[in-house]
Order: structure tokens, then sequence, then C-alpha cells
């Protein structure tokens, strides 16, 4: 075995693998054969495929967090939200593959996973606290933003949206603005 080889090292050399090839293409042995290693190595640092894939997921969630909080760090309400709306974009559109880890965080059972999670959404909850809405209120338009994002990233990323005339960074900033219109809109009962 390669010494100091690290967690980390194995998961940027799976994701690297994944973006070139796709998630759902990564072996252990190309993993080795990309960090230069006999595959059984790697049962040192990990169980197998499960594992791996769940340390993906993890580390995809804390890449997210990552890129939302800057966006957010020194802005305020719409301006802070629309900043995330477009980091959230960047990495989905810059990591895919890792991006489709994100998606199966519902089936996830590991808590640390559900903990990275739950840290994206924090941001959101946070930016969200100076509108002073109730906690149901917040819930819905959290769940709506994520939903617009999630759904135009998604659509974009399977290539929807080209040659047309409307350009499609225009388009998610509309979709986003229009989202941001609704926070200062009282609910009636």
């Amino acid at each position: 075995m390669r010494k100091g080889l690290a967690m980390q090292e194995i998961l940027d050399a799976a994701a690297e693998l994944a973006e070139e090839k796709g998630l759902e293409n990564v072996s252990l042995l190309q993993i080795a054969e990309k960090l230069g290693i006999k595959s059984p190595s790697l049962y040192n640092h990990l169980s197998g495929l499960k594992e791996l894939s769940t340390a993906m997921a993890k580390m995809a969630l804390d890449r997210l967090e990552c890129a939302i909080r800057n966006a957010a760090v020194g802005r305020s309400k719409e301006t802070a939200l629309m900043a995330m709306a477009f980091a959230y974009r960047r990495f989905a559109m810059e990591n895919p593959e890792l991006y489709k880890t994100i998606l199966r965080f519902p089936t996830y059972q590991d808590s640390e996973i559900q903990e990275a999670g739950h840290a994206v959404v924090r941001v959101l909850y946070q930016v969200m606290e100076p509108y002073h809405y109730d906690k149901e209120r917040t819930l819905y338009f959290v769940r709506g933003f994520r939903s617009a994002l999630h759904g135009f990233v998604s659509l974009e990323g399977a290539g929807f949206f080209q040659n047309t005339e409307a350009d499609v960074d225009r388009s998610f900033e509309r979709l986003v603005a229009a989202m941001l219109s609704t926070l200062n809109i009282r609910e009636e009962d």
C-alpha cells in the first residue's frame, strides 16, 4: 500500500472517475489504478462500494453546503438567496455525478450524511431569519425554492434548454427572481 494514503484521496479519485465515466461506472479497481495501488489496499480504508457511495454523498453535501454558505457571506435576504441559487446551479453543473449522490439522500441512514444534508438546508433557514416568518411559512418557501433549483438544474443537466432563443442564465435568474418576489407577500389564512 502507498504510504500516507488518506480517505480524502480515495474520495477525490472516485469523484474524478465518476465525473469522467459516470457514477454507476466507478469500480474499486479503477480507483486503485488511478491511485497507483492494488485494489485490496482500499479495504484498509473502506468496506466496499456501499461505504464509498455513502462517503461520496457526504463529501458532495459538504461541498454543496460550503458553496452556498460562501455565496451567502456578506449578503442578506434576496441578494443572499440569489447568490446561493447561482452557487447551487454552478455546483450541480460542475459536478453532475456528485450531485446525483445527493439525490439519494433520503435512502441514507448514516447519521453523518443526515447531518450534512441538514447543514445544507440550515443555511437556507439562516438566510430566511430576517423575514421573521413562522416555521411553517419558512418551510414552504425553502421546499419550493429547493424544488425550483433542483428542477431547473436537472432539466438543464439532462440537455433541455438547448437551441432556444432565450438565454439559459437569464431564464434561471428569472425563475429565482420569481421565487424571491413571493417573499414579501403577506399570506392570508
